[in-house]
Parts: C-alpha cells; sequence; structure tokens
C-alpha cells in the first residue's frame, strides 16, 4: 500500500503546487519510471494502472491531450472491475471523459468505443439511483455530445451533488466549446467561474494555469452564486 499513498500524495502535490509537467508523477515523494523500474509481474502491473490512471486525471485537468493518449493506450486493457470501487471510479470517470475529448476530435473509433463502455457503466449507476454517478453521467453525455443543452445538465449535477472539482472541470469544458462557437464573452463567464472553483479544490496549480492563459483573470471578481466550500481566497 505505500506505493498507492506516494502515487497519491504526489498527485495531491501536483495539483497544488508549480511543476515543470504537472501530468508527470516526478517528484519529491514518488518518481514514477524509478518505482516501476523496481518492480515486475502483478505489483508492476498494478502501480501502474494506479499511477496512469492518475495521470489521466491530471492529464485532463491540465489538457494535455499527448499524455492523455498515453495513459488511454496503457489504460485501455485493464477490466472494468477492482476490488476498490473509489478505486475503480475515478479510472473510469476520467477515461471515459479523455476518451470522448480525443474521440469527437480526432474521430478515432477505438476512443469513441472506450468512451461508451465507461458512459454505460455511470449509467448503469445512475438508472439505479447513484447519487455520485449522476454527475459523471452526465459529464461524459456533454463530452460526448457537446451543447448549451448537455453541458448545463452536467454542470448543474455536479453543482447540486456538492463536486466542485467536476464542476470546475465542465464549466472549463464548456467554455472552451463556447470559444469554439465564437461567443467570447459567454466563455469567459465559465472561465472565470471554473477559476473560482478550482481554488475551492485547493488546485492552486491548475488556477495558476488559467490566470497565465487568460489575462482578464487577473482583475476577476468572484460571483456570488459560485460555490465557497474551502475557498481559499
Amino acid at each position: 500500500f505505500a506505493t498507492s499513498f506516494q502515487i497519491l500524495l504526489q498527485t495531491a502535490l501536483n495539483l497544488r503546487t508549480r511543476t515543470k509537467n504537472p501530468t508527470e508523477l516526478e517528484g519529491e515523494v514518488f518518481r514514477e519510471k524509478e518505482a516501476l523500474d523496481e518492480m515486475d509481474g502483478a505489483r508492476k502491473k498494478m502501480a501502474l494502472r494506479d499511477s496512469s490512471s492518475l495521470r489521466l486525471l491530471l492529464a485532463f485537468l491540465f489538457w494535455n491531450e499527448e499524455t492523455m493518449a498515453q495513459m488511454l493506450e496503457i489504460l485501455r486493457d485493464y477490466p472494468i472491475k477492482d476490488v476498490t470501487l473509489p478505486r475503480l471510479h475515478n479510472r473510469l470517470c476520467f477515461t471515459g471523459l479523455a476518451s470522448f475529448a480525443l474521440g469527437k476530435k480526432n474521430g478515432t473509433e477505438s476512443y469513441l468505443k472506450l468512451g461508451q463502455n465507461c458512459l454505460s457503466h455511470f449509467e448503469h449507476l445512475t438508472k439505479y439511483g447513484s447519487v455520485n454517478a449522476k454527475p459523471v453521467y452526465l459529464f461524459m453525455l456533454a463530452m460526448k455530445g457537446p451543447g448549451t443543452k448537455t453541458f448545463k445538465k452536467a454542470i448543474d449535477a455536479c453543482a447540486e451533488a456538492n463536486m466542485p472539482h467536476l464542476e470546475a472541470m465542465a464549466r472549463e469544458r464548456y467554455a472552451s466549446f463556447l470559444r469554439e462557437e465564437g461567443l467570447v464573452a459567454f466563455a469567459n463567464e465559465y472561465i472565470t467561474s471554473s477559476y473560482w472553483l478550482y481554488q475551492d479544490w485547493g488546485v492552486h496549480a491548475k488556477a495558476l494555469q488559467l490566470s497565465q492563459q487568460h489575462d482578464f483573470l487577473e482583475h476577476a471578481k468572484r460571483d456570488g452564486g459560485i460555490s465557497k466550500i474551502g475557498s481559499t481566497t
């Protein structure tokens, strides 16, 4: 279990502090390549699954398409089952989101199929009343079929379920969609709200990335309707 905790802690550090490449687990707590080189067999396979799952989360969050593709190639052959449900659902959540993101952009059928498998898993859980599965399911639907209706349903579900991390990501992805549609002013509003939610979540490295990408955030004011859970501002 020591390796699992090291992977989690290094991920948390990548989220909170500035690093050269936040999608790599190469830091003071865990160095992925070095650690995996010392393992073999089932232990290495499980460690690679865990590190790749969290690197996929980081790649989707920091929007690194190259790393998303690399992690999907590693994870695609792992079964949709795990004795630890939180670990399974985190893996399937970001596998689905990243698969639809890349599949829609590149028209890659294998990614879309992988995304659909993950979507079906969360659809099943949602039908049986899982309040945690519904926001993930709706966010995946929005990534599969981007539009104002799908994204707003996802954003509302994330907010209702008190999931600022997913709400922030959904708002940022919706902003990207709006920008592509030429609706820059509306896109900036959603970027601003996602920025404050990232601050609430405590992922200061991501908030910093947004502030560096969007100069208008320097003078941004918080909307009173945005969640203030764990706000650091």
